[in-house]
């Protein structure tokens, strides 16, 4: 964190300059940029990220405003922060000490300098110093409306009245805007296609594309304030090292995998191996069901609503596990089997017109689940005996014949 002296500094700096009725002809010494930071490879550093940059010749400072931090030390930390309750704050960093942290990241760093009046530059501190004190820097933090970018976004939207001449505006959703970012990362990708609900899926119009770094740089550049426009030509100033990237298991391969021993499984007679897999499967299944209706209904998380995935991680599995742990054949088993079998088929089925979008590595789960499911409430055992007198039928007509 910058030493508060730096704040004082530009306080007075400001103050001082709109005292004397400082001309916006002549150079206050001031440039203002927004500084673009290449996505990284751990989860949380996926989609980039965005600050405000400060650079002041009189002082030499050189710091970053960053919407995108938080405190380790807030009471009940990981269950405000599970539940969406923990308040996001603005900090203020040396820039220098970002560049150094991104080369050893191997992330490059971007900057476009803002096209500001010498009012508007004065303006634009003095608010970033307001918000800075300690009882205005928390703020709610959302996914997709408001983080790190869209604050950004959003300063010059309300502060600035700053105009959009809009080039192109893609028929895209928030979910395929992540997809973009997360091709290199199946297993990434599968996860947040998991927890991600509904609201993943309403299509981001040119404004909302902006809670993503590199969309809030390409279409602020699209913006004009008082007739010019509102920033400058993107310079590099940190590149990045391109690096060969391995995909290794990719969760469809996986769970194809797991199809196969399925159906392996239910081919056999031995019922123990298959109680074993089924407790394991449908455990876990039933387990995830509940973590995210957890995330669903209490949690602030608004793109965890709605998340659909829960009529194939039904967490009813559990109870059907506990049945056949106490090895019970009673008939309520057979038919919640049954009911599970129809609700996974008829998801099948419906892939291309559900309204929620499902990651192509489900498929191969749902017949996982599909034909465990038929197998216990006996459908699949009748099956394979029809199939094998059929088949006993057909060899004794071929020796008569």
């Amino acid at each position: 964190m910058v030493n508060r002296n730096i704040i004082l500094t530009l306080s007075l700096i400001f103050t001082c300059s709109l005292t004397f009725g400082q001309q916006d002809s002549i150079d206050n010494g001031i440039t203002i940029s927004l500084i673009t930071g290449s996505p990284g490879n751990e989860l949380y550093s996926t989609f980039g990220h965005s600050a405000i940059r400060v650079q002041n010749v009189m002082t030499g400072e050189d710091i970053l405003y960053n919407y995108g931090t938080f405190d380790f030390d807030t009471p009940n930390f990981y269950i405000k922060f599970i539940r969406a309750k923990l308040l996001y704050m603005l900090s203020i960093d040396r820039t220098i000490d970002l560049a150094r942290y991104y080369q050893r990241e191997n992330r490059s760093i971007t900057e476009q300098v803002f096209n500001l009046s010498n009012e508007q530059e004065m303006r634009l501190m003095n608010f970033l110093i307001w918000n800075y004190l300690p009882k205005n820097r928390g703020y709610k933090y959302d996914f997709f409306y408001n983080n790190c970018a869209t604050v950004i976004r959003d300063i010059f939207e309300n502060r600035y009245g700053i105009e959009y001449n809009i080039k192109e505006n893609q028929n895209i959703t928030f979910r395929e805007l992540l997809d973009e970012y997360l091709y290199k990362s199946p297993w990434s990708d599968f996860g947040i296609d998991l927890i991600l609900g509904l609201p993943a899926d309403k299509k981001a119009d040119f404004r909302n594309q902006m809670f993503l770094p590199d969309y809030l740089a390409s279409n602020l550049a699209q913006a004009t304030i008082d007739g010019r426009p509102l920033m400058q030509a993107a310079e590099i100033l940190q590149p990045k090292m391109e690096v060969s990237s391995r995909t290794g298991l990719t969760p469809m391969l996986v769970f194809v995998i797991l199809a196969l021993i399925a159906i392996i499984i239910t081919l056999s007679k031995n019922q123990i191996v298959k109680n074993i897999f089924d407790i394991i499967i449908f455990s876990a299944c039933g387990l995830a069901g509940l973590f995210f209706l957890f995330m669903w209904f209490g949690t602030d998380h608004i793109a965890t609503k709605g998340n659909w995935n829960v009529l194939w991680l039904n967490p009813l599995y559990i109870i059907s596990i506990i049945g056949i742990m106490r090895k019970s054949n009673k008939k309520w088993l057979r038919i919640s089997f049954a009911v599970y079998a129809t609700i996974l088929w008829l998801l099948l089925l419906t892939w291309g017109w559900f309204p929620q979008q499902f990651n192509m590595a489900v498929i191969p789960i749902l017949i996982t689940l599909i034909v465990r499911s038929m197998d216990r409430e006996g459908v699949m055992l009748d099956l394979i005996k029809k199939a094998a007198s059929y088949k006993q039928q057909a060899s004794r007509q071929t020796k008569t014949n």
